[in-house]
């Protein structure tokens, strides 16, 4: 399944949708569930496709597997109905849209919290001479905030206060229930699905924080910082310890590492995470950068800059196009 929260235009202003790819198209998701009930003689259909379906990835995650079934069942129901893509549904409302029709969101588009972390060998040489004993212990990882996500196709507003503006190539978990003390051999059923990650950071501002040995603060959390997108993939779909990481800057291949070089796995960021601290749906683990995946371990041997265009690509996942542009004064 791949899921999608997407804006729609209308009247009274845009409002946010969840969705998932059929046929090259968007069905909305809580409009085929509506269908779907309509369908089986539910006489109130309409409150029960807005309780188990609702237009948020978030609480449609809180649903259970209750509502993922309904989901499931009701992308059968109107799969035949899909080539007619103004087809709506019992109360008027529209199954499906076009890409270009819509303005796509992070899956995500507020995650209750950003855990990222530092699993790739190479990103941890980076400034060290020897790696501590003990990352090969703890996964490390810190915490950012889940208010300053952009979508995959949202600009990148280079702050004011930064001329070192960094890339991070990453993917990462979104968190599907909740739980505490979590073993590996049961963090995959946790996992709702993957999205990709680009951690934007202003290295000089966070390299002269972290000379207080705190942060990094304002150099990773700034409106924008946390771009994701474009959908949610689940596990069935994908090897997520076999993804390919390609990064390019106005058309050029920068970085194209994968994702098996990880030391530390998913269901161990899992389980060293949630000891004694709950996960809940909605939260993001991101997977820390790839080897090669900044600007200066790339190809790219310079800072971001006003004009740039920035993508990322996972196949099986996506990718993310994000233009570099100047912050409003």
């Amino acid at each position: 399944m791949r899921y999608y929260t997407f804006q729609v235009a209308t009247p009274l202003g845009p409002v946010n949708r969840i969705g998932a790819e059929r046929d090259g198209l968007l069905v909305d998701l809580t409009a085929a569930a509506a269908l779907k009930l309509e369908g089986d003689g539910e006489p109130d259909w309409a409150e029960y496709a807005a309780f188990l379906v609702p237009p948020d990835l978030i609480e449609y995650l809180e649903r259970g597997e209750k509502s993922q079934s309904l989901v499931q069942h009701s992308l059968r129901a109107v799969g035949s109905l899909l080539p007619k893509v103004e087809t709506v549904g019992p109360d008027g409302a529209r199954l499906a849209y076009r890409f270009d029709e819509i303005r796509l969101l992070a899956p995500v588009p507020r995650p209750n919290i950003v855990w990222d972390s530092m699993v790739f060998h190479e990103h941890v040489k980076m400034g060290r001479p020897v790696i501590p004993d003990v990352f090969f212990e703890w996964p490390p990882y810190f915490t950012q905030s889940g208010a300053i996500v952009a979508g995959p196709h949202d600009p990148i507003v280079k702050p004011r206060f930064t001329e070192q503006l960094d890339f991070e190539v990453e993917f990462g978990a979104i968190i599907g229930k909740k739980g505490i003390n979590i073993v590996q051999e049961e963090a995959e059923s946790y996992i709702a699905g993957f999205t990709i990650y680009n951690d934007i950071s202003a290295r000089d501002v966070q390299f002269r924080e972290m000379e207080m040995m705190l942060g990094p603060a304002k150099g990773k959390n700034f409106e924008g910082a946390n771009v994701m997108g474009p959908c949610l993939v689940t596990l069935d779909e994908i090897d997520y310890d076999n993804l390919r990481m390609i990064a390019r800057v106005n058309g050029e291949t920068i970085v194209d590492d994968n994702s098996s070089a990880m030391y530390h796995k998913f269901p161990r960021l899992i389980e060293w995470i949630s000891q004694e601290e709950y996960l809940y749906p909605g939260d993001f683990i991101a997977s820390g950068t790839c080897d090669h995946g900044t600007a200066m371990t790339s190809t790219l041997k310079r800072w971001l800059q006003v004009g740039d265009v920035m993508e990322i690509e996972i196949p099986g996942i996506g990718t993310i196009r994000n233009e570099v542009v100047a912050s409003p004064r």
